[in-house]
């Protein structure tokens, strides 16, 4: 029957997937969407064409022409393969590809998405030693994946806010199937560390993640003079107190330490107070001013710290009695706020700045302390004067008990004797 597609051949299989699909339902698709070009190619790759489908380039009707080159539209074989086909692709020639729209503002415009991402992809790390020749180092399909690539805002997506680490892992040391970090690596070091802990295990999503310190597109490690300012993105105050010290006076004379110095790059653990006499100590001789400074502002924010403890234990304590104690809960966060904020002055290197902090920390919790000592003194005092009370209320009771029996057995005046 001429005009009837051959049962077997590509006409045919189009025919028999289209009739399978069925229509498409109204509600499904905008009613002035056509119909993706890309079904056609489905017949021959259905794998792809279900990983394609879940794509945000599926949902635009960008078909596979786009990447792939051919003809979606003709249901022979060698009609679609026709022209300048892209059947595999080059991993040097991906980012090229990609950018054809990708760097097209006027293409880029209307998704209000930015079209410098292929520039910057050629002055990261990954894009430098591409175009050295190393086709290892990734590339756009590494990140996005190759056909399903979704929106970054879609929780499947690779490049999710949540999943970063994990993509980045893929190269950096993540563990292959869910098994553990190579040890070392960049991806094991973050999951350690103070940021990693926060936002892969307590699901921080503040916390920073591969692309808050080295970019995404871009992706390069700071230079030289350019730690601060990365980490100064999330530790302004800190930042701050920083450019007012020594070392990031010695940093701009070219030779002085910045944040990662002291803290580490991936496995950076919590600041604390004791950094002051260990970290410190890898530059500085023992008994040098510097040491001798550090020492100083240890031991300011260490004892402010204890204070703040023992009030918190006195406090403790009257809340068991119970006693009314919110008012005194109020003040010791106000003494802990006053310590927090001791934290990143020491990042000054100015002993008389933190002093003036921790004195205040001191003397909120000092005052704590004296009223609630005071108050259960009170209550010892109360409760020495109500068993003193009790004491005579029980020796009178007992004297008026013995006066009487004395009083019910003596003889009567006028009374016979017996």
């Amino acid at each position: 029957m001429t005009g009837v597609p051959r049962i077997g051949s590509p006409a045919g299989l189009a025919l028999a997937f289209a009739l399978a699909a069925g229509p498409t339902p109204a509600a499904s698709a905008p009613a002035a969407r056509p119909a993706p070009r890309a079904s056609l190619c489905g017949v021959c790759h259905p794998d792809v064409r279900v990983e394609f489908e879940q794509s945000v380039h599926a949902r635009e009707d960008i078909d596979c022409s786009a990447c792939h080159g051919g003809d979606p539209s003709s249901s022979q074989v060698e009609g679609a393969h026709r022209g300048l086909l892209r059947a595999a692709l080059n991993r040097r020639d991906i980012p090229a590809l990609c950018a054809r729209c990708h760097a097209d503002i006027g293409f880029m415009r209307p998704y209000n998405l930015p079209a410098d991402q292929y520039a910057l992809y050629q002055t990261s790390q990954h894009g430098l030693r591409l175009a050295q020749g190393n086709d290892k180092v990734a590339v756009c399909t590494d990140c996005h994946g190759v056909h399903e690539i979704r929106r970054r805002d879609d929780p499947k997506s690779t490049v999710f806010h949540h999943n970063i680490p994990h993509t980045c892992g893929r190269c950096h040391g993540a563990g292959v199937g869910g098994g553990p970090p190579k040890a070392g690596s960049p991806y094991a070091d973050y999951a350690a560390g103070v940021h990693g802990k926060a936002f892969l295990d307590q699901g921080n999503a503040a916390a920073p993640t591969c692309a808050s310190c080295h970019g995404a597109h871009g992706a390069a490690p700071p230079g030289v003079g350019d730690v601060d300012k990365v980490c100064g993105q999330c530790h302004a105050t800190a930042r701050s107190y920083y450019r007012e010290g020594p070392h990031a006076r010695a940093l701009r004379e070219g030779n002085g330490p910045e944040c990662a110095n002291c803290h580490g790059n991936h496995r950076i653990d919590r600041a604390d107070v004791a950094l002051l006499h260990t970290v410190c100590g890898t530059c500085h001789e023992t008994g040098s001013d510097p040491m001798r400074t550090a020492a100083a502002m240890e031991t300011l924010v260490t004892g402010a710290a204890e204070e703040i403890e023992r009030a918190r234990v006195l406090l403790d304590k009257a809340a068991s009695i119970p006693l009314y104690v919110e008012d005194y809960k109020a003040r010791l966060e106000e003494a802990h706020t006053s310590l927090v904020q001791a934290s990143p002055v020491v990042h000054a290197l100015d002993a008389g700045r933190v002093e003036q902090l921790t004195q205040r920390t001191r003397g909120i919790a000092r005052e704590v302390e004296s009223e609630i000592e005071g108050k259960l003194g009170q209550r010892r005092w109360r409760h020495v004067g109500l068993l003193l009370f009790w004491f005579y209320l029980t020796l009178t009771l007992s004297v008026l008990v013995l006066y009487r029996r004395r009083a019910a057995g003596a003889p009567q005046a006028g009374a016979p004797p017996a």
